[in-house]
């Protein structure tokens, strides 16, 4: 990978995850890149306009033209709305952490979260990639492929063995996923993290062609109680979009 590339996708993912200001010791702390390389690459952002620099705190921050850069992407053919508008709109309705979800190879990775605003909640950093067999966005998206694609992807991730988790066991991936397919919804339960559950769905629209899987995420518990109104919110929004 080309490491300059690198650092300027982890800067603004580290903005995404910090929400605030940061000045450039805090971003060598948190990225673990040389200060040297840091402000060069800030500099040259400052330059281009995708960041702005506060000279009397001495703290950078993304400019609101990386808030526009990407936006054409996310919006859904023949509507006005953006995935974003969708997202948050779930957010609104449910009080819980909302989980935007996509494939990544043999993966899965989130590329949108709006935290809940409980101080006790599931919160997954944007970026953060996970085995799609231990996420029920993941399962989700399984369920969208044919099952001879799901068992190569799954045999191909145990051969890797390169991912630090425990191998797939096919069989019971196949499970969840016929449940997935067969109800419109999954629901996972300590799966990746103890203590925390995730209600996923799809977007019934791809986006440029991509099947995206949308989750509403807390403490077990919680989601038990609520359940009923947290999946109708999530299968009416995401049926809707």
């Amino acid at each position: 990978m080309v490491k300059s590339a690198v650092r300027v996708f982890e800067l603004i993912e580290l903005f995404e995850v910090e929400r605030r200001p940061l000045r450039v010791a805090t971003i060598v702390q948190k990225t673990g890149a040389p200060q040297s390389s840091v402000s060069m690459l800030l500099k040259t952002l400052v330059t281009r306009g995708y960041m702005e620099f506060d000279a009397a705190t001495r703290e950078y921050c993304p400019s609101v033209r990386i808030a526009f850069l990407g936006d054409w992407v996310t919006h859904v053919p023949h509507r006005r709305d953006a995935v974003q508008d969708t997202l948050r709109r779930l957010a609104n309705e449910t009080d819980e952490t909302v989980l935007l979800g996509r494939q990544n190879g043999m993966l899965m990775q989130y590329l949108s979260v709006i935290d809940a605003p409980h101080a006790l909640r599931f919160s997954p950093a944007p970026g953060t990639i996970r085995p799609m067999h231990r996420t029920a966005t993941g399962i989700m998206l399984l369920s969208a492929l044919d099952n001879d694609q799901i068992g190569r992807l799954l045999r191909r991730y145990n051969a890797e063995g390169s991912h630090g988790g425990p191998p797939a066991k096919l069989a019971e991936t196949q499970r969840a996923v016929d449940f997935a397919r067969e109800h419109g919804y999954y629901e996972s339960a300590n799966l990746a993290t103890p203590g925390a559950g995730v209600i996923a769905t799809l977007l019934a629209t791809s986006i440029r062609g991509q099947r995206l899987s949308i989750g509403v995420g807390g403490p077990i518990e919680r989601l038990h109680k609520r359940r009923g109104p947290l999946l109708k919110a999530l299968l009416s929004i995401a049926r809707s979009s």
